[in-house]
């Protein structure tokens, strides 16, 4: 058993400038430990060797995560903190930084608790802060669906995307509240996720009491797809199913819909309210639909619009005036997009607005 060390667990969340940090500290290990901070070798995957996803992912898979595609590694959480545990050992540093957005996976699993406290046990012998950048959820709903498409299989359109995304994830309350109720509420410090660059790596060094210096400059490590593009790029790939399937927006009853995006809101403003700046959200079903419509705008140079969409649109427009005239009229505009020259289209979105105004 190493002796005890000041351990900040740096748990994420995705999509908040975690591969830049890992990026940076993997890069300066040297220079962190003239400054007394161990930024350890160990517990780091062969396809993402900036983080300590060995710790992260091996956890989270004991309690049934299936690991994303790049993990393939089969290393168990008892090896993976057994390296750890040499390592620190053999570290004169007394502060030691630990990074992986795996970690929240641990508070998204069927018993948050348990793998929480798993985790807890395993880090006993030391004295843990944990660092959680928090994201207002439009934000992280727009970038995550970025980043998925990034990938080779295409996703459904983002409003059936939103209602797919497991909501923990979004409204992230519960991944602050089950570690702040192992390690402390006093321990956890959430941070609102607002810089980028060298700003945000200046913060990060500032909230783990790091007086290393950060670079003048510093390059985003992952680029987003341009908005401009995204939705045709999401079309072009090769898909299961039919083009209705990847085009028409199944997002079942509107209610359903507008109480998801209201749910997801206010839970994440109460765990808002905790960090260093808070930032209410600005998460609506209205919003989403608007962002869908944004999305679609650039196809109308195109043939790939579906006009079934504008039909289904047209259709969960009529059904949401009774409620919320504000969804009803993102709907509808959202129609218009597709087939600007819809008499009933027009007609409604020209009464909704009136209603509005």
């Amino acid at each position: 058993m190493s002796e005890a060390k000041q351990i900040f667990l740096h748990i994420g969340h995705y999509k908040t400038g975690t591969s830049a940090i890992q990026d940076f500290l993997s890069g300066n290990a040297h220079r962190l430990r003239e400054y007394g901070f161990l930024y350890p070798a160990c517990a780091r995957p062969r396809n993402n060797p900036t983080n300590h996803g060995h710790l992260s992912l091996s956890l989270a898979r004991a309690h049934g995560f299936r690991p994303p595609p790049w993990y393939r590694e089969e290393m168990s959480a008892d090896a993976a903190f057994a390296d750890l545990d040499e390592t620190l050992a053999g570290a004169p540093e007394d502060r030691v930084i630990l990074s992986s957005e795996e970690f929240v996976q641990l508070a998204m699993r069927k018993d948050p608790d348990a793998a929480v406290q798993d985790l807890k046990h395993r880090l006993a012998a030391h004295r843990v802060t944990v660092v959680f950048f928090i994201r207002e959820p439009l934000s992280l709903l727009k970038s995550w669906f970025n980043e998925v498409n990034k990938g080779p299989v295409p996703t459904k359109t983002f409003p059936v995307f939103f209602m797919n995304l497991n909501e923990v994830f979004l409204s992230q309350q519960r991944i602050w509240a089950v570690y702040a109720r192992h390690f402390g509420t006093e321990n956890v410090r959430l941070v609102t996720y607002k810089n980028v660059g060298s700003a945000h790596l200046a913060e990060f060094l500032s909230v783990v009491g790091c007086a290393m210096p950060p670079p003048e400059q510093a390059d985003l490590v992952q680029q987003a797809q341009p908005e401009e593009t995204l939705e045709l790029t999401r079309l072009s790939k090769e898909r299961p199913g039919t083009l209705d399937d990847h085009t028409v927006t199944a997002i079942g009853d509107v209610a359903r819909f507008h109480r998801r995006a209201a749910r997801i809101g206010s839970a994440y403003d109460q765990v808002a309210q905790h960090a260093d700046e808070p930032r209410p959200s600005q998460l609506t079903a209205e919003a989403v639909i608007d962002h869908y419509a944004r999305l679609l705008r650039p196809l109308q140079q195109t043939e790939t619009l579906n006009q079934k969409e504008a039909e289904n649109l047209r259709d969960l427009a009529l059904k949401a005036e009774d409620v919320d005239i504000g969804l009803a009229r993102a709907l509808m505009q959202a129609a218009q997009v597709i087939r600007p020259d819809g008499k009933l289209i027009n007609r409604k979105v020209a009464e909704y607005l009136d209603k509005l105004s």
